[in-house]
C-alpha cells in the first residue's frame, strides 16, 4: 500500500506540473493574442504590456515567441521608441519566422532604422525583405524612400517605377516618385506623377496637391501653385509642414 501510495503521489505531482505548464502556455498564448488585438486597435501601450507579459518566461518558443517580439517591436516603433523596437525585431529575426512574416519584420525593422537616420542599414533590410517577398509593394516603396534619403535618386525612381508596374493604383508610390523627380528638378515629370496620384484619390490627396503646388511654383506658375495650396489647406489645415507656404500665399494669417 505504501508503494502504491508513493507512486500515486509521484503521478499526481507530475500531473500537477504538466497541468501548470499547459495553463502557463495557454495564458502566454492568450497574452500574445491580446497583444496582436491591441496593436490592431491602435492601443500601443496595451500591446506592449501584453507582449512583454507573454515574453516574461520561456514558455513561448519558436515562431510563437518570434511573433510576439515582432508585435512588441511594432508597438514600440509606432510610439517612436526606435532603438528598443530594433532590438525586438532583431530577436524575432534571430529566432526565425516563415518567409512572408519575416519579410514584414525586416521591413518594419528598416522603418525603425530609418527613424534613427540609419539609412544604409534600413535600405539593406528593405532589400532583404524583397528577397523573401519580391511582390511586397510596401517594402519597394520604403526602399525607394530610403534610397532618396541616401541621395540615390535615379535608383529610387527605378524602384518606384517597378512598384508602380506591380501596383498601378498605388497613389503613395506614384507621389513618392514625383518627389524624386522634383529633387532632380524634373518638374514636368513630377507634376504628371502628382496629378496621377490626385486623380486616383485612394489616399490623402493633400500631400500630392501640396507637392504639385511646389512643382508649379518651381516652374514659375504661381497661380496654379496657389490653387493647389488652397485645396491642400482645405483638406489639411493644421499640417505643420505646410504652414509657411500657406502664409507665403496669404491663405492663412
Amino acid at each position: 500500500m505504501n508503494l502504491q501510495a508513493n507512486l500515486f503521489k509521484v503521478f499526481f505531482g507530475v500531473l500537477i506540473v504538466l497541468l501548470h505548464i499547459k495553463l502557463a502556455n495557454s495564458q502566454n498564448l492568450k497574452d500574445a493574442l491580446s497583444a496582436h488585438q491591441a496593436l490592431t486597435l491602435g492601443d500601443l501601450q496595451l500591446a506592449e504590456f501584453y507582449a512583454t507579459r507573454a515574453l516574461s518566461d520561456n514558455d513561448l518558443i519558436g515562431s510563437d515567441r518570434a511573433a510576439v517580439f515582432s508585435y512588441r517591436g511594432d508597438a514600440k516603433r509606432r510610439m517612436g521608441n526606435f532603438e528598443e523596437s530594433v532590438d525586438d525585431y532583431s530577436n524575432a529575426i534571430e529566432i526565425g519566422l516563415p518567409a512572408a512574416f519575416m519579410a514584414r519584420v525586416l521591413n518594419n525593422r528598416g522603418l525603425a532604422l530609418f527613424g534613427m537616420f540609419q539609412w544604409e542599414t534600413a535600405v539593406r533590410d528593405f532589400r532583404e525583405a524583397l528577397v523573401l517577398d519580391p511582390d511586397f509593394i510596401i517594402a519597394m516603396d520604403n526602399l525607394g524612400t530610403g534610397l532618396m534619403a541616401m541621395g540615390n535618386m535615379q535608383e529610387a525612381i527605378n524602384t518606384f517605377t517597378e512598384a508602380m508596374l506591380a501596383d498601378p493604383s498605388n497613389a503613395r508610390v506614384i507621389n513618392n516618385r514625383g518627389r524624386a523627380y522634383m529633387v532632380l528638378k524634373f518638374f514636368e515629370e513630377a507634376i504628371q506623377d502628382f496629378s496621377t496620384a490626385i486623380e486616383l484619390g485612394n489616399s490623402n490627396i493633400a500631400t500630392p496637391l501640396f507637392n504639385r503646388g511646389i512643382a508649379h511654383e518651381s516652374l514659375g506658375n504661381r497661380e496654379a501653385a496657389r490653387k493647389d495650396f488652397e485645396r491642400a489647406l482645405a483638406l489639411r489645415p493644421n499640417e505643420l509642414t505646410y504652414q509657411d507656404k500657406f502664409r507665403e500665399y496669404r491663405l492663412i494669417p
